[in-house]
């Protein structure tokens, strides 16, 4: 049924369980899994303070697709593909899945923005509306 499932990661609570959702799919359907984290591309008035900045949310950001890597692999044996990509997280996802025709994206219900906790996310709430693709959304 979910031949290909993406799930939108930020080290979030909600995030973690989107993967543990797209793991017991996975399981049913034998579903390909590619964890996705977003840099948000801001703006600095100095390069050498965006370069350091920059260097360092990369850096955080390959480490939390290598932990989803480690953990999909620790806890159902199973292979996933990581990407990190910059941009606004919302445009990125949705053109991300729509570039490489995912069947269904699983997202955790808000992110790591602690205003957002109360809410559905703003992010989560403009891939429901936007996606081309089923959207499940995730609470922890």
């Amino acid at each position: 049924m979910y031949n290909n499932i993406l799930v939108p990661i930020d080290g979030s609570d909600n995030a973690n369980k989107a993967l543990d959702v797209a793991l017991d799919l996975n399981k049913a359907f034998g579903s390909k899994i590619t964890v996705l984290t977003v840099i948000h591309n801001i703006h600095y008035d100095s390069e050498s303070l965006r370069s350091e900045l920059y260097e360092g949310l990369l850096t955080n950001a390959h480490k939390l697709v290598e932990g989803c890597r480690d953990y999909a692999w620790n806890k159902a044996g199973v292979t996933i593909d990581g990407n990190v990509v910059d941009g606004n997280p919302k445009q990125e996802i949705i053109d991300f899945a729509r570039d490489r025709q995912f069947d269904l994206i699983i997202i955790g219900k808000t992110g790591t923005n602690a205003i957002n906790r109360v809410f559905l996310g703003s992010t989560t709430a403009y891939v429901v509306r936007h996606a081309d693709t089923q959207v499940l959304v995730v609470n922890a």
